[in-house]
């Protein structure tokens, strides 16, 4: 079965702006659960103050990092805004234009080809779980918020796996019979 290879300005946009988009939001979530952690900043906070003679509880510093990182965190709740948006974009793109790859229940679809489409139809149920999960947290029910965070937290872990299939498979494509897929995806 013979696949379009030809990525026009529409499909590459959106591809690249998606890409773009949930890497920055990657960044965020690693920020938030390393480097900026609160109780790590908190920590630094109160060693900080101490220098200057000045105490605070625990509870405070921990507040203050929970201040300091919001406003880094706001980009994620942004760039979710954008990841919906194109995401949105991208299910009405391959609506109007069809898969660029074959169905993973056609007859004519080898099997590599039937592990593509599984991988790429799990990807976007899990970026639109995330971005389904964000708006509730967004601008749902308080009582369900709990719940909700942990389908949101969890929903991330289908990118790291979707992110090494991809590049493993862009790699094989490369040296394979797809030779210049990356110049294709990048220039047309």
């Amino acid at each position: 079965m013979k696949i379009n290879s030809h990525f026009g300005v529409i499909h590459r946009l959106l591809h690249w702006g998606l890409a773009l988009t949930m890497m920055i939001m990657l960044v965020t979530i690693l920020l938030r659960l390393g480097w900026m952690e609160k109780n790590h900043m908190a920590a630094i906070i109160l060693q900080g103050l101490a220098k200057l003679d000045i105490v605070i509880t625990d509870t405070q510093a921990i507040s203050i990092a929970k201040s300091i990182r919001n406003v880094m965190f706001q980009w994620h709740i942004y760039f979710g805004y954008a990841v919906g948006g194109i995401l949105s974009a991208r299910f009405v793109y391959m609506a109007k234009q069809g898969l660029h790859y074959p169905s993973a229940f056609s007859a004519q679809a080898s099997i590599k080809q039937k592990f593509q489409a599984w991988v790429y139809w799990l990807f976007y149920a899990g970026v639109t779980l995330s971005v389904l999960s964000g708006l509730v947290l967004k601008f749902g029910p308080e009582s369900i918020e709990h719940q909700v965070e942990t389908i949101h937290v969890l929903a991330l872990w289908y990118f790291i796996p979707f992110i090494s299939l991809h590049l493993a498979g862009i790699v094989l494509a490369e040296h394979g019979h797809e030779k210049g897929i990356v110049s294709k995806m990048i220039g047309g």
